[in-house]
């Protein structure tokens, strides 16, 4: 019995911890999504951490953003008609980088990127090393270092230009959800697709891919970003469950053993 009126005390105590001000654990933070939208009241890009922008919060300038996004942060840009020209740079590799609709160049120098999409209608220039590029529609996009895996998709028209520097270990272009051509090994600097015809020649790439060029994943969703949820997960919950859940054990052992 004092056994247990002992745990009972500890586990209370632990569970009262989570609750204190200032009381913080060390784990790994989740990733962060960031939106940036022009706004004409500041006459600049604004930034705000969350997956869908709201006018009714807060926001930061681009520095604030440079300052803040992290490794493993996900960058959407939510351009419109008529936005200026916006130039990204800093050190941190994000998971997903997503431009939607901005048809001024948008540019990211950044570390690597896992995921880059380049919506309809958006003109990107990714200066950074990117694995996986997917470009849409009529959009244009300029890829400087070597990439794991380009995919062209159309989910109204197929009219994309797009130009790699590089290397491209694999590109595929996607109708309907469906790989409807698979390309590997694409020399340093002979990738062109124009107006969403590709203009390497035949010599520059091969039909047969090897393992590693054949590693990259498939995109087959039919023009909507992927973003991944974010959320924030609480120490305080976790450490009551934990609480909750030696007490329960607690009094089972006693009823056992009673």
């Amino acid at each position: 019995m004092k056994a247990l009126k002992k745990l009972l005390v500890t586990v209370a105590a632990i569970a009262g911890m989570a609750f204190l001000p200032g009381f913080t654990m060390t784990a790994k933070a989740a990733p962060t999504t960031y939106t940036l939208k022009y706004v004409p009241a500041y006459s600049e890009w604004r930034a705000q951490p969350l997956a869908n922008w709201d006018e009714g919060a807060g926001s930061g300038n681009v520095g604030y953003l440079e300052v803040n996004v992290k490794d493993g942060d996900v960058v959407i840009v939510q351009g419109g008609s008529g936005d200026p020209a916006l130039n990204l740079k800093f050190s941190a590799s994000l998971s997903n980088f997503t431009v939607i609709a901005a048809t001024n160049y948008v540019t990211i120098e950044s570390g690597e990127i896992t995921d880059a999409y380049v919506l309809k209608g958006s003109v990107v220039d990714l200066k950074g090393k990117c694995k996986n590029v997917y470009v849409y529609d009529n959009s244009v996009c300029n890829v400087r270092q070597d990439a794991d895996l380009i995919q062209l998709v159309k989910s109204s028209s197929l009219e994309m230009n797009v130009l790699a520097n590089g290397t491209v270990a694999r590109c595929q272009f996607v109708e309907n959800g469906n790989v409807t051509k698979d390309l590997y090994s694409f020399a340093k600097d002979t990738f062109r697709v124009e107006k969403g015809a590709l203009k390497t020649a035949a010599s520059s790439y091969s039909t047969t891919g090897t393992a590693a060029s054949a590693s990259g994943k498939t995109q087959t969703t039919n023009g909507a970003a992927v973003s991944p949820k974010t959320g924030e997960s609480s120490h305080a919950i976790w450490l009551f469950a934990i609480a909750v859940i030696c007490l329960a054990g607690a009094f089972a052992s006693k009823k056992k053993f009673a």
